[in-house]
């Protein structure tokens, strides 16, 4: 035991009382999350957030969404759809339809005081420009893109020219039923299928063949809550055992096909030959889903599994088939579902509602019905299975082409999505900068009983220019953002020893960014409300607050 100094009791100095220490930080992770509606508000998941606008959440922290270029401009009309000519060999080909019927090929970017010319023209289409397709390879070894117009028929496209399909007995044609009825096409066992308009009837083609006698399936008797036919979905998972109940034995992979009615009804039909109706049927039972938007957007195939969007919100089929899906499932779209639902139920009858899986930005993007004047959707980032939104990207429809993203909008431009530091860069001028909002959940920084004083707040970054930020500390509930553009010095400009009230720029070849910032007010919760402007990818890692202590009353 080392020996201690003893103070005689005349020379000890009477000891102060210090003061007590009534300041309080507390750190807290980037909302890799993403956003949660379902959640209460005080106190929720410091890993989510209540809004997430241009922020994906990622591995390392929530990353500034690309900007995007012009591709081609000067289209007749809305680009409403693209069609996609993809062969074995040859050179893929991608087409933009527009509002007017015409068909324009949009594979080569062009400048913007270029007017294509249309390769064709559809008119009379229900609405016109609207277009279902896919890539078909004949019995015979013959490529070539099918597309179906409601109103405006049936297209083949085979690497030269677009020739519409008549009714007839003759080479090229239909025989049974007139193929300008059918207003959507998909392909299931080695077969078209064709649904005709208005009606539960759908039509399917000899194995391997763009034409010939058409057979009819009527699937009414099977849609209880009524309604037309909406979509077939071709529909291929690993059985996995039967662990879902789904048939198939352990490690089998099942071919089936979804099939979904307009007020809801969803239906899965296993089998080889529709001709044969004990070799073709309903195999897995009836769900219902509430009613589903307009335009044949509202599925999509990710991976193994079927994205469904409806009155109820997104679900995934695979959720349905193990007896969760929509608010059940904890998992996956229950995190939006209740923010989500409410908008599609408001706009079924407009387009489009549109799911698509990105797999370059390994995101599942939402797109909102042409209501959407925000230009806002929202994304599911598949390894974090976090949603945020996305805001600024003017998209009525959303494609992959050759490893990229396009995206079509009501002004007739395509632009390429995803790519560069900038919105609506033209012909290599750069666009407005980068910006990204983000409101985190409530946190009751101590004891969420007592009010506290916000003193300071600190974000984090990694990026490879510094950020322009506004931040501050939202009390309890308010989900605003200052609407202040935060400034911003792009890669190779720098402030030094810069720091304004609320606002701070940084400078430095550095890749970590951070700066203590000054925040006001009282509250009992408390949440991060910053705006951001940046390089593309730059990265949100965490946040920090002081803030002090007080009492109950």
């Amino acid at each position: 035991m080392p020996l201690q100094a003893y103070m005689h009791p005349r020379r000890t100095t009477p000891r102060r009382a210090s003061s007590t220490q009534t300041h309080s930080a507390f750190a807290f992770p980037a909302p890799q999350a993403g956003i949660n509606t379902a959640q209460p508000l005080p106190g929720g998941n410091p890993l989510t957030a209540i809004r997430l606008e241009n922020l994906i959440p990622r591995a390392l922290g929530c990353q500034m969404r690309k900007g995007y270029l012009r591709w081609v401009s000067n289209l007749d009309g809305e680009v409403r759809s693209f069609l996609k000519y993809q062969p074995a060999t040859g050179t893929p080909e991608l087409f933009a339809a527009t509002s007017t019927g015409s068909i324009y090929d949009v594979t080569v970017a062009t400048g913007s005081g270029v007017t294509p010319v249309p390769v064709t023209s559809v008119v009379g289409g229900q609405p016109d420009g609207e277009w279902t397709s896919l890539n078909f390879v004949s019995s015979a070894g013959v490529h070539g893109l099918v597309a179906v117009n409601p109103g405006g028929g049936y297209w083949v496209y085979d690497g030269v020219t677009f020739t519409q399909v008549t009714m007839g007995v003759g080479v090229g044609q239909i025989d049974g039923v007139d193929p300008d009825l059918f207003v959507y096409v998909t392909v299931f066992k080695n077969r078209l299928w064709f649904i005709e308009g208005g009606t539960t009837r759908a039509w399917y083609l000899p194995v391997g063949q763009f034409y010939g006698a058409a057979t009819e399936f009527d699937f009414g008797a099977m849609l209880p809550n009524g309604g037309a036919l909406a979509a077939l979905v071709n529909w291929t998972y690993d059985g996995g055992g039967n662990s879902a109940g789904t048939g198939g034995g352990s490690g089998s992979v099942n071919n089936q096909l979804v099939v979904v009615g307009e007020q809801g009804d969803v239906l899965v039909y296993g089998g080889d030959d529709p001709d044969d109706p004990t070799l073709f049927q309903a195999v897995q039972g009836r769900w219902y889903v509430g009613r589903v938007p307009v335009g044949h957007r509202f599925f999509s195939l990710y991976q193994s599994d079927v994205i469904i969007l409806s009155e109820r919100g997104m679900c995934f089929m695979s959720e349905l088939m193990r007896g969760q899906g929509f608010f059940e499932n904890v998992g996956r779209a229950q995190a939006i579902n209740s923010a989500l639902a409410p908008e599609i139920a408001r706009s079924l009858d407009t387009r489009y509602w549109e799911v698509v899986f990105l797999p370059q930005q390994q995101m599942i993007i939402i797109n909102r019905a042409e209501v959407n004047v925000e230009n806002l959707q929202w994304v599911y980032e598949v390894n974090n299975k976090a949603f945020a939104t996305l805001r600024g990207i003017p998209m009525l429809t959303v494609t992959t082409f050759n490893g990229q993203v396009f995206n079509g909008d009501l002004d007739g431009n395509v632009w390429w999505t995803f790519e560069g530091n900038s919105d609506a860069s033209i012909d290599d001028e750069p666009g407005t900068d980068l910006q990204a909002v983000v409101v985190t959940a409530f946190q009751p920084m101590g004891e969420g009983v007592r009010l506290k004083r916000f003193l300071m707040v600190r974000p984090s970054f990694i990026s490879d220019s510094p950020p322009g930020i506004q931040a501050t500390l939202n009390k309890e509930w308010n989900l605003g953002v200052s609407n202040d553009s935060p400034p911003y010095l792009g890669a190779g400009e720098n402030f030094w020893d810069v720091g304004l009230w609320d606002v701070a720029v940084w400078s430095g070849e550095g890749q970590s960014y951070e700066a203590w910032l000054g925040a006001s007010g009282t509250g009992r919760y408390a949440s991060l409300a910053m705006r951001v402007r940046g390089a593309a990818d730059t990265i949100f890692v965490s946040w920090q607050a002081l803030v002090e202590q007080g009492g109950i009353l």
